[in-house]
């Protein structure tokens, strides 16, 4: 009767100690879950960004070299959704901020001007910051500007040639004289229908080829700079790897509110 009684006190015994571990087990299991599950919500929540991924923007307001110090806020708002992983994590019309990292006036004695730029924040609707680590791979005039802006071809020079001739003298002569200025005439007009042709082709290659530059839109791929004349853009030092500078060596750099720019997400 002992015998039996002590085998079921031990298969109580291990009986409660297997439903406690598997207790702890799930319940580990389940903490863990959580953790991963809020893990993936704070991710979600603060919307980190592939590295590689483009922002097209544009500046909110000018920056300008000769008036900027380090330190400076600047200003742009996205143009278009961004997303990552197929998701918007910055809609259209965020403000983005980053700060001049360094200003260098082109005065008497520098050879050049120069801005350095970072842009190390979005801020979303709700009034939710995003970190970012970002720099500038391309920047091109605003478009709004662009059509204004726009330089216009004068026209080429119309044939001189008139043909234009004397006319003959009344006698024998007059009617040579007469014969020759009409024809004379003629050639004149053909020379100078032939100089329009060439005028009116010069100024529309000129025109669309100023067009073309000065109305680039900026596309994923796109680097360096294009309408805005005299300006380069180059990475910052390898100690400030996150800032951009834009250069240039016959006039101080400004660029206009609506400046198109087009950011680069940079890994952490």
């Amino acid at each position: 009767m002992k015998k039996i009684l002590f085998a079921v006190v031990a298969v109580a015994l291990l009986t409660g100690v297997s439903l406690a571990q598997g207790t702890a087990a799930s319940q580990t299991n389940a903490t863990a879950s959580q953790n991963a599950s809020a893990s993936a919500t704070q991710a979600s929540d603060s919307g980190q960004i592939a590295a590689g991924t483009t922002i097209r923007a544009e500046l909110a307001k000018s920056v300008d070299a000769k008036k900027a110090k380090q330190g400076d806020e600047v200003v742009a708002k996205t143009t278009e959704d961004v997303k990552s992983n197929g998701q918007v994590v910055i809609p259209k019309g965020s403000k983005i901020f980053g700060h001049v990292t360094e200003a260098k006036a082109r005065e008497k004695g520098e050879s050049e001007s120069a801005l350095g730029i970072a842009f190390d924040k979005a801020l979303v609707k709700g009034g939710r910051e995003i970190p970012l680590n970002a720099t500038i791979q391309a920047l091109a005039a605003s478009q709004s500007n662009a059509a204004a802006n726009e330089p216009v071809m004068e026209p080429g020079a119309t044939g001189n040639s008139s043909g234009n001739m004397a006319p003959g003298r009344a006698g024998n002569g007059g009617m040579i004289g007469g014969a020759a200025q009409t024809a004379g005439a003629a050639a004149g007009t053909a020379t100078n229908a032939a100089g329009n042709v060439g005028a009116a082709a010069g100024s529309t290659v000129g025109n669309t080829t100023a067009a073309a530059g000065s109305n680039a839109r900026l596309s994923a791929s796109s680097q360096g700079v294009a309408g805005l004349p005299g300006l380069s853009l180059s990475a910052a030092a390898a100690n400030n790897t996150q800032a951009s500078v834009i250069s240039s060596q016959n006039k101080n750099v400004k660029l206009d509110s609506g400046t198109q720019m087009l950011l680069r997400i940079n890994s952490k």
